[in-house]
Parts: structure tokens; C-alpha cells; sequence
């Protein structure tokens, strides 16, 4: 029989096959919505058909059907070595082991079937990143999900030199020659010039045997984790694919806002001349539970204790564990994250400081973390910030700011409404930002290499930065001396030391806990005036009395921006008072939060 024809007829047979699939599929009423049983049971099926196919080629060409028999052992014995070293949860139930080690085997070789050696292209970064989630994983508690990759794209040099310790550098490279090694291993063991046939047949029987014990399995036991390495390649490529449309959609939102200054305004309590400042200013990963003011153990805020002209709120509720979400929370009519499906929670316009600038007020940004523009965090911001006259960077310590502050004040009359926004490192991780020479709790280190072993020392570092954002506030209202000043500070999100079980953010995902059910969305929120500022207009000190009225409330960061229009009495179609905390008719906030004491 000609070439062609065998095949031809091995396409007959696969057609057949997938017909046979669909046959079953139809007289069953499924419609391809097949229960898992009777799906596997088709999945067999179409294997059978495929491997007999398979093997009526191979004997018509005049070739053995299968490689030979110690190669086969030896896939099943490298199958079981991919396992022990790169599969998370192979040893949490040892019956279910067969399964997935027969499935690796036909995966292992289809792909050589298809790529040859060119598949090390593929194993190799597959194994690479299957231990580096298994060191992360007892490190940090978390897989590599949707957030660490969302984290890891928007991580700052100082957050990368944070993890860079001497064991994690050494552990980096155990786990690139690691890698490397079983890809090695793999190449070896198919390097013989094994016909594509014999593998694809190869892979059709180890797959049916796959089936087979899949088919004995009990419903309740199986897991996810039994369709290694299959489930653990989508669920990679999916996080991969979620970080990004994450990123993208948050830019994306933030870009299509209008501005609310293109609808009618007006503004009631100053007229230009009065050189009043307005200091919003957005800090990193505070807790509330972790500031002094708020009655935690240790006096982290001693600067705030003593500030008599301030109106904390120790219950606020952040919009998203995703700092510029969170900006867009803050600063838009947003009352939550990008995730909420109810349009009515959506942002509908820009950033308030849009309507200051449109009043005469001349907007300076201060920001540091990030160094480059087509970052996430620094794209959101400067489309929130776009009025602003002026924009600095401010890397390294947040304090290098305070000069520029003071520069950017000096070089405008004094009777220049201004608005200053600041948005700093504060809390964020690697939890770097304090005076390590004269940090008040001790011993202090960032050791990000185990937390959990270290959870002293990463905690005492934590209340350290809360610290320093309290001396940081300090030295700008000294700056802002002299003058009329309301300075509104509140955190984008908190963070994780162990609190509710879990160490960092991106272990959130993994715990399987939303957000807004742990105690990391209750954030530090406060405002500073000075004296001159409450008599400046009789407004103000109105409502810097109801405002005080209502520090005790539950609020959140869709209020802010109702708040700021109402402090200055900004009359426009975005303003609602019942998200306004200076206006008698607030409500509080109603989204979902943990328990509050």
C-alpha cells in the first residue's frame, strides 16, 4: 500500500474517532456537557481508536507500534522525578500518585513527538518556575498566582533587593540548575532516534492508562492537582494572561475618565489670594491597627498623639489591595474596585484635583517608588495627576520629597492656592523606609527570605515605617508653617504579617480569602488643619466640625472625594453629600468589611 494511503487511513481513523466522541456525546443528550465519568470514558474511547490507528500504521510501515520497553520506564521514572521535585502537591495524597505521573509521561512524549529537542524550550522554564513555587510556596505561603505575577511586573529595584538575601540569591541558583538538570535528564533519555509515531503511540497508551485510573477514582477525591502538569501549564498561562488584562483594564479605566472639570463648578469659599494649601496625601500598606492613634500597643504615630488640631478616623475601609486601584478609589467618584460588575460602583469621572486646578489652585505632585513610565503604577498616575503644574520623582528614602516640597512652595507667591499630592513608599514592602540607625523598635531587618522565621524582626521593621511616615507628616506640616493647610493622609491598602494567617499581599490569593474579609483592608486615614486654615472662611471651621463629628464612622475611600468637595464647598454634578463626611447627611459606608471593634 502506498505511503500516502497509511496516512491517509490514519486520518480516517482519527476523524472516526472524533465522530464516535460526538456520537456518545449526542445519544447522551450532553451536548459536549459531558459528566466527568462518561467525558473520560469518551476521552477513552477516542484514545483507544487512536491508538489502534496508530499502531496499524506503525505495523504497515514495518515498525515496532511502541519505542522500546526501557524507554518506556525510563519516561515513568523521569515522570516520578518531575513530581517529587517540582509537583506541590504529589505527596499530599500518595494513592492519587499514578494519575498524574502517567499523564506527565504522555504529555513528556507528545511534546517530543511534536518539538524534538526544541521542547527543552518549554520544559525547561516549566520546571524552572514549578521550583520556584514550591521554595515560594514554604517561604511565603502563596503560588504563583495572578497577583504575585501583578506584583512581581510592578516591583520597584528596592522590592526586587528586598528578596535579593544571600539564601535567596543561593536558592535562585539551586533552582536554575535544578531545571536545567532535569531538562538534561530529559534530553537524554529521548535523545535516540525514536520515530514521532512510536511516541504519539506512546503517549496515546500512557494517556488511556491515565484514564483508567481515573476512571477508578473516587468523585469526591479528585482534585485538581491530579491533571498535573496540564492543570498546572493553564493555570500558569492564566495568571499570566489575568495579570496583564489586570494591569491593562486599571490603565484603561483611568484613561477613559473625563474630567470632571469639563461640567459647570463653582467654588464658595475662596476667591484666589488666600494661599491655602491642600496636602493629599496617599501613603503605602499602613494598617490602622498598626498606628498608635488608632490604641495599638506600641506608640507608632507619637507626632499625631500629640496634634491637637486632628480628626482621625481609625475605621476606614480601602477600596482594593491594589495600590492603583486603590488611587482611583481615592481620587475618582469610585465607590469600588475594577472587579465589582455594578456599573453604579464605577468611577464616572476623573480626579478631583482636576477641579482645583480648574479653581485656580496650582497642583504639585511628589511621588517616588517608580522609575519607569510604562509601569502600571506610574502611567495611573500621572493620568491622575495631569493638572499638576509639576511633577517629581522622588526616589529612595520618601524624605528626599520634603526639599522638593519646600522648593516647589518658595517658588510661588504666598498667596498661591496650592495642592500638593504625595504619594510615597511609606509601608510597602521591602519595608525599608525608617531611620535605621535610630529606628525606635528593635531588632529590626527586612528578611523577606522565611518572614514567618523572622516575623519579629519583619514586624518591628512594619512599625518602624509607621514611624517614619509619622515623622515624615511632621516635617511637612513644619514646611507648611505660616500658612492656611488641610492635610488629608490615607492608605491605599494594608498589608499581611501574619495577620489573619497570611504573610504579604500576594499570599491573599492563595488563602482563597477576599479581601475585604481580612483585616488588611482597614487602612490609616486622618486630617491635619492648622489654625489658620479653620479661620480662614467660616465653611471651614463648619465643617471641620461635622467632619469631626463623624470620625468614629465607618467610612471608606469612595469617600474622599466628596469629602474634599465638600470641605471647600465645589458645587458640581459629581458632588454627593452622602458621601461627603463634612456634611450632615453622610451615610456610612455599607460595602463588605471584617468585623470592626
Amino acid at each position: 500500500m502506498p505511503r500516502f494511503l497509511h496516512t491517509r487511513l490514519f486520518f480516517y481513523v482519527v476523524i472516526a474517532a472524533l465522530c464516535v466522541g460526538a456520537g456518545i456525546a449526542w445519544l447522551s443528550d450532553l451536548e459536549w456537557h459531558l459528566t466527568p465519568i462518561r467525558e473520560v470514558a469518551c476521552g477513552e474511547l477516542i484514545a483507544v481508536l487512536l491508538f489502534a490507528g496508530g499502531a496499524y500504521l506503525a505495523r504497515t510501515r514495518g515498525r515496532s507500534p511502541l519505542p522500546r520497553a526501557c524507554i518506556l520506564w525510563r519516561v515513568m521514572f523521569f515522570a516520578l522525578l518531575c513530581h517529587l521535585t517540582c509537583n506541590l502537591d504529589f505527596l499530599n495524597d500518595p494513592m492519587l500518585a499514578p494519575l498524574p505521573m502517567l499523564l506527565t509521561a504522555a504529555c513528556l512524549c507528545f511534546l517530543w513527538a511534536l518539538l524534538g529537542r526544541l521542547s527543552v524550550i518549554i520544559c525547561c522554564p516549566f520546571f524552572i518556575l514549578q521550583l520556584a513555587q514550591i521554595a515560594g510556596y514554604h517561604q511565603y505561603g502563596t503560588r504563583i498566582n495572578s497577583l504575585v505575577i501583578a506584583e512581581t511586573l510592578e516591583a520597584s529595584g528596592e522590592e526586587v533587593c528586598g528578596y535579593l538575601s544571600s539564601g535567596n540569591v543561593f536558592l535562585a541558583i539551586a533552582i536554575i540548575i535544578g531545571g536545567v538538570a532535569l531538562s538534561w535528564v530529559l534530553v537524554r533519555i529521548l535523545r535516540s532516534q525514536h520515530g514521532r509515531l512510536e511516541l504519539v503511540n506512546a503517549g496515546l497508551l500512557f494517556a488511556l492508562l491515565a484514564g483508567a485510573c481515573s476512571l477508578t477514582m473516587p468523585r469526591e477525591r479528585q482534585k485538581s492537582y491530579t491533571l498535573w502538569p496540564v492543570y498546572e501549564a493553564v493555570a500558569l498561562v492564566h495568571a499570566w494572561s489575568e495579570a496583564l488584562f489586570h494591569n491593562h483594564a486599571t490603565i484603561r479605566q483611568a484613561e477613559s475618565l473625563p474630567s470632571p472639570a469639563q461640567q459647570p463648578s463653582s467654588l464658595h469659599t475662596l476667591h484666589g489670594g488666600e494661599g491655602v494649601v491642600l496636602v493629599v496625601h496617599i501613603g503605602e500598606s499602613v494598617r490602622a491597627d498598626r498606628m498608635g492613634i488608632n490604641g495599638y500597643a506600641r506608640n507608632t504615630t507619637p507626632f499625631l498623639s500629640a496634634c491637637t488640631h486632628l480628626i482621625n478616623f481609625p475605621n476606614c475601609i480601602s477600596a482594593a489591595c491594589d495600590t492603583c486601584q486603590a488611587q482611583i478609589a481615592i481620587l475618582t467618584d469610585a465607590r469600588r474596585d475594577i472587579y465589582e460588575k455594578d456599573p453604579a460602583l464605577q468611577p464616572h469621572t476623573g480626579s478631583v484635583l482636576d477641579l482645583f486646578a480648574a479653581h485656580g489652585f496650582r497642583i504639585g505632585s511628589f511621588f517616588g517608588k517608580r522609575n519607569a513610565a510604562h509601569l502600571k503604577y506610574d502611567m495611573v498616575v500621572r493620568i491622575l495627576t495631569r493638572c499638576a503644574v509639576e511633577r517629581h520623582h522622588a526616589p529612595g528614602s520618601p524624605w528626599t520629597s520634603i526639599p522638593l516640597v519646600a522648593e516647589f512652595l518658595r517658588n510661588q507667591p504666598p498667596t498661591q492656592n496650592t495642592v500638593l499630592f504625595i504619594n510615597n513608599e511609606g509601608s510597602h514592602t521591602p519595608f525599608f523606609h525608617y531611620d535605621h540607625q535610630g529606628g525606635p523598635f528593635l531588632p529590626a531587618g527586612s528578611s523577606f527570605e522565611d518572614p514567618a522565621a523572622h516575623a519579629r524582626d519583619v514586624n518591628n521593621a512594619y512599625d518602624n515605617t509607621v514611624h517614619y511616615t509619622d515623622e515624615f507628616v511632621r516635617r511637612i506640616t513644619r514646611v507648611l508653617q505660616g500658612r492656611p493647610w488641610l492635610y488629608l493622609y490615607i492608605s491605599d491598602h494594608g498589608e499581611y504579617l501574619g495577620h489573619d494567617g497570611i504573610w504579604g499581599r500576594a499570599a491573599l490569593g492563595e488563602s482563597k480569602r477576599d479581601y475585604h474579609s481580612t483585616t488588611g483592608c482597614r487602612v490609616g486615614m486622618f486630617f491635619l488643619y492648622s489654625p489658620e486654615f479653620e479661620k480662614a472662611h467660616s465653611h471651614f471651621a463648619k465643617a471641620l466640625r461635622v467632619l469631626k463629628s463623624h470620625s468614629s464612622m465607618l467610612v471608606a475611600h469612595e469617600h474622599i472625594f466628596h469629602t474634599l468637595l465638600g470641605i471647600f464647598d465645589i458645587q458640581t454634578p459629581w458632588y454627593n453629600p452622602s458621601l461627603d463626611l463634612s456634611s450632615s447627611t453622610v451615610q456610612p459606608y455599607s460595602g463588605p468589611h471584617p468585623a470592626v471593634n
